[in-house]
């Protein structure tokens, strides 16, 4: 029976701030229009000894509506106005925590310059901070079409506004894309895909730098894609200057006309 059950439903319950029980037995009620305790165990598998105290947490939010009786039955309040309560509570509370957060005014020690990035929201998030930050200059490096198409609508911008860089390890690869490419060497290309450390290996897959003082980095480290953050313009300048060294004489235009 548990099987019934829809595992991503589950999940997205979860998220939306209800425990893996709650989730389950809510799910159970709502296929179920109206059961008892005994008939929502049965279908969720959620343990006899906790299915009457989920059942209550529920009832207590607001999720259920209770029928006393000799069996007990619940029922469940209709989905739409259920999460939109959970919906219209969540936004507050995010308000609220983001109005806190701002008030905050510790005296904190000087930050790090450099900092390392895990997730792969964080790290596309933290790129386009960086982009909508540049007013002069900016270098880009990618060895990756799919992820450099991730910022088109961005690079497409800056194109008007600064001085735009584009390299790219592989010309042919990027072809689709409507921008104007510079192109590394094949010494180049070979070291930063052949980049192994204590048995794991790295693919350096995207690298920008900013005004010439801030650099983000992006790369694989087996299967995992992490990246790095730099603040500090003396770094930024021996970056830039290691990808001058790099460029191929050869240049690339694309025509749109011919996408």
């Amino acid at each position: 029976m548990f099987s019934q059950l829809n595992p991503q439903l589950i999940r997205n319950l979860e998220r939306l701030g209800l425990t893996e029980n709650e989730a389950k037995v809510y799910v159970g009620v709502v296929s179920l229009r109206e059961a008892t305790a005994r008939e929502v165990h049965e279908l969720t598998n959620v343990p006899r000894a906790k299915i009457y105290e989920v059942l209550k947490v529920l009832a207590k939010k607001g999720y259920l509506e209770v029928r006393q009786g000799s069996p007990t039955y619940f029922r469940a309040v209709d989905p739409k106005q259920v999460i939109g309560k959970i919906k219209d509570e969540f936004i507050n509370c995010a308000i609220e925590a983001l109005d806190q957060l701002n008030e905050l005014s510790y005296e904190l020690p000087k930050t790090s310059p450099v900092w390392c990035i895990q997730s792969e929201w964080g790290i596309k998030n933290r790129i386009r901070e960086i982009l909508s930050g540049v007013k002069e200059e900016l270098i880009v490096f990618s060895s990756s079409p799919e992820f450099l198409q991730e910022f088109e609508a961005e690079l497409k911008k800056l194109e008007k506004t600064c001085h735009l860089t584009l390299i790219v390890n592989e010309l042919e690869r990027f072809k689709l894309l409507p921008f104007e490419f510079r192109e590394t060497t094949k010494e180049f290309t070979d070291f930063i895909t052949n980049i192994v450390i204590d048995g794991i290996r790295y693919d350096e897959e995207f690298f920008i730098i900013a005004d010439g003082k801030e650099s983000i980095g992006v790369h694989s480290a087996g299967n995992k894609r992490e990246a790095v953050v730099i603040k500090l313009p003396v770094v930024c300048y021996m970056q830039k200057m290691i990808y001058d060294r790099v460029l191929e004489p050869s240049f690339i235009k694309k025509d749109l006309n011919s996408v």
